[in-house]
């Protein structure tokens, strides 16, 4: 019975077979096998299109790099002394303000193996208006890892504060009076070159910058003809840090023990017109940073010397001659927390700054020192931050006796956030 079934079903098929239409003739086959292929060669040249797009934009990918950086805030802070009952602010006695500090855009591309450049601008907040300026315009030629040159703008060799930038310091603000106070252009760039290099991976680098130096309109260096000079030598005696940029925190990424010396000089950039001093200055700078089972402790500390030939420096020019140091403490929680449905490490955060002018520049300003206290909410190291600090500054500003022992406090809730 099953070889007779088998049988009529072959019977059928066959007789199907021969009466169907165009579908399977011979000329039907050939037709049917021609759009196939027409099909596959479309399919495959479409599967090329997209790898070779692909094969592009990764390869784009690797040659640029786009970021962004952006720190806002709310601050509270006293009114400066003669203003709280001056029937001007409203018998306030703190001024209150929402502020964006800053926002970022990082953008680099690799030219060859050799040669990269960078870009990066900041939109910020001018007395109520926004304005944009250049941070970074510059190309870097790198030989190895002991050889690079950068040319353009950027930051010179100088102390681990400015090597920071905002975004990498431990405490949400730069320290304050009298700290990384080198005459650089705004926001511690200067416009000239750097050659610098390191050993062993990052355990011992080396920087040194020349640029335009300081120029006063009818002072001395009216003319932009003596060059401004810096050199930076970092040793790290536990961890490396490598690179050409610092930071002042790793949250428990490694435990470093780091010294770094700075020294900076211009000739002729102080005194005056008639009678010209040099300008020198140097820095020493440590970071202690140590993980335990129990938490992450940071110390972090740094002296500065301002020197103007025994003449004033003034505030306008070259930021004053005198004395500076800092230093900080802060402690990490190993747990994460959970705050407002956010996950994070908590960090308590301390750190006290002074700056004692000389006797030759007590005219333009008098000793200054600040106080700040607070903690940190590490979201994301570097990238997602919440900061909330109170400060006690004494400000030792110009006008009079009666603004000598002047302290305003300050209380700020900050933000930053970078990708």
């Amino acid at each position: 019975m099953k070889k007779v079934i088998m049988t009529l079903v072959i019977a059928f098929s066959v007789v199907f077979l021969c009466n169907a239409k165009v579908g399977f003739t011979q000329e039907g086959m050939e037709q049917r096998l021609d759009y196939l292929e027409t099909r596959i060669s479309e399919i495959t040249t479409t599967q090329e299109d997209n790898k070779s797009t692909l094969d592009s934009l990764k390869g784009l990918k690797d040659k640029v790099s786009l970021g962004f950086g952006l720190r806002t805030q709310f601050s509270m802070t006293e009114d400066a002394a003669g203003t709280k009952n001056d029937q001007v602010s409203g018998g306030r006695s703190w001024d209150k303000n929402f502020d964006v500090t800053n926002m970022r855009m990082y953008m680099g591309a690799k030219i060859t193996d050799q040669i990269t450049t960078t870009f990066n601008t900041e939109i910020y907040n001018d007395d109520g208006e926004d304005t944009v300026r250049l941070l970074d315009a510059f190309a870097e030629y790198t030989w190895s890892d002991k050889h690079h040159i950068r040319f353009g703008r950027h930051l010179p060799a100088s102390d681990r504060y400015n090597l920071d930038g905002p975004y990498y310091q431990n405490a949400y603000d730069f320290p304050g009076p009298g700290i990384s106070a080198y005459p650089f252009k705004d926001t511690g760039r200067v416009e000239g070159i750097s050659y610098w290099g390191q050993l062993d991976g990052g355990k011992f680098k080396y920087q040194f910058s020349a640029a335009e130096g300081k120029e006063t309109a009818g002072g001395p260096n009216d003319d932009p003809d003596h060059l401004l000079t810096s050199g930076r030598l970092t040793l790290c005696l536990w961890e490396k840090e490598p690179g050409y940029y610092n930071s002042s925190a790793f949250y428990g990424a490694k435990d470093v023990f780091t010294i770094g010396l700075v020294g900076v000089h211009q000739s002729d950039a102080a005194g005056t017109a008639a009678a010209p001093t040099d300008y020198r200055a140097w820095n020493v700078d440590v970071l202690i940073e140590k993980t335990f089972n129990w938490g992450t402790i940071d110390i972090e500390a740094a002296y500065f010397d301002y020197n103007c030939g025994d003449t004033s420096g003034g505030t306008g020019t070259l930021g004053g001659a005198g004395q500076a140091w800092e230093a900080g403490l802060s402690y990490l929680f190993p747990e994460k927390m959970n705050l407002f449905w956010v996950e994070g490490q908590l960090q308590p955060i301390s750190r006290y700054v002074s700056y004692d002018p000389t006797d030759a520049d007590t005219a333009n300003q008098w000793s200054r020192s600040k106080l700040e206290l607070g903690f940190n909410y590490i979201i994301q190291p570097y990238n997602a931050k919440v900061s909330l600090m109170w400060s006690n500054e004494h400000l030792g500003s110009t006008g009079g006796e009666a603004d000598w022992n002047e302290d305003r406090q300050s209380v700020k809730l900050g933000m930053q956030f970078q990708h």
